[in-house]
């Protein structure tokens, strides 16, 4: 892999602003994102950091990738060592930097921290998949549905969120009486990150952009095998 380091380029900055914008949206107070809604509620159930909690959600996506996938492949289980890494980016943002502790008092200042979480999620995203590289495990799944659909990235993403969302809305409604992290927040990053990324891919490649050949190999010969003749 000759461009090696220039795909590291794009991947280490996509993992660290990915992080950045996950934790903006807890301390914008307005709602958390959906990629860590569900995450986001498990660690209000359970008293676990949000990191721990983010690393044990992700690990769960990662088995439904394989299933979906049919296939152990190197690509889809080296997001179970990025799973524990990026909890631990967002732990460090949130514990070591005291993130979890940032308070912003007026209405403004939230709405701008949300802005900036939005950019944020997205660029960080967009970069992380156009890196070709590595995945976290929900833009992997994305990226599975979207190639078994033949549909962008961003597309596809939506509706992702929306079902990660719903189904933190069910988990803290069952174990705490009400929604845990879902708002403004999150319905505004329900209908712009997606939108985002799909508008940097637009701009940036003339197809959708695919994590690797053999990912997008892996899931394409798998599909034509079940396909059986007449």
């Amino acid at each position: 892999m000759p461009d090696l380091p220039k795909r590291l380029m794009q991947y280490i900055p996509g993992i660290f602003i990915l992080g950045l914008g996950t934790v903006l949206f807890s301390c914008c107070q307005l709602g958390v994102s959906s990629l860590v809604s569900l995450p986001f509620t498990t660690a209000t159930i359970t008293g676990i950091t949000l990191g721990n909690a983010t690393s044990l959600i992700f690990g769960l996506l990662v088995i439904v990738e394989i299933i979906l996938a049919k296939s152990l492949s190197l690509k889809i289980l080296l997001q179970l060592p990025f799973s524990f890494l990026f909890g631990a980016v967002v732990d460090f943002y949130n514990v070591t930097l005291g993130l979890e502790n940032f308070v912003v008092p007026n209405l403004i200042g939230k709405i701008a921290l949300l802005t900036a979480a939005v950019i944020a999620t997205s660029v960080g995203a967009f970069l992380m998949v156009r890196s070709r590289l590595i995945l976290n495990p929900p833009d992997g799944l994305v990226e599975i549905i979207a190639l078994k659909k033949d549909k962008r990235f961003g597309q596809v993403k939506f509706y992702f969120d929306l079902t990660m969302i719903t189904l933190a809305f069910l988990l803290g409604m069952i174990f705490l009486g009400q929604s845990s992290g879902i708002g403004l927040g999150t319905l505004t990053a329900l209908l712009c990150v997606g939108r985002l990324i799909h508008f940097l891919e637009v701009k940036t490649t003339p197809r959708p952009v695919e994590e690797t050949n053999e990912y997008a190999q892996m899931v394409r010969s798998n599909d034509a095998n079940n396909i059986k003749a007449p």
